[in-house]
């Protein structure tokens, strides 16, 4: 395979101006980048979903998944591609006005107490010792206590 598209570069390099580099040049050049440029962002945005969707299924249900998203694949991408944009900018908004209400400071410390590595080592408090005498000390002149 690698010899062949190598091949074929060498043939689009060697035959730029005569009638089959202009053919060749026409098909595996400007073709597919027609193509491409065709693709929108709503497309992307409906294959990664569905990359995510498959993912899941197989991460879940392993082979099984896989098999049971192949059959449903045509149904989910329907599913996605039957959403209005308006649907989609109307839950944008519901998100950006319930984020907003939201005291950030009480959720990025919520979100520290959860998470282990976002948590400082405290010092421990360094207290002097208290000296006690012995109870039993009778150099002091206080009263012996039976020990």
């Amino acid at each position: 395979m690698l010899v062949a598209l190598l091949g074929l570069w060498c043939m689009l390099m060697l035959a730029e101006g005569t009638p089959a580099g202009r053919l060749m040049r026409r098909a595996l050049v400007e073709w597919p980048a027609a193509q491409l440029a065709r693709i929108r962002r709503g497309a992307v945005i409906s294959w990664a979903l569905l990359g995510a969707i498959a993912l899941l299924c197989f991460w879940f249900l392993e082979e099984d998944g896989l098999r049971l998203f192949t059959m449903a694949m045509p149904e989910i991408a329907g599913w996605i591609s039957m959403f209005e944009i308006s649907a989609l900018v109307d839950a944008l908004v519901v998100t950006a006005a319930a984020a907003s209400s939201l005291r950030l400071g009480t959720v990025r410390g919520w979100v520290a107490a959860r998470l282990p590595m976002g948590r400082r080592t405290t010092r421990a408090r360094r207290v002097r010792p208290v000296e006690r005498s012995a109870a039993n000390d009778d150099e002091d002149g206080a009263l012996a206590l039976a020990a």
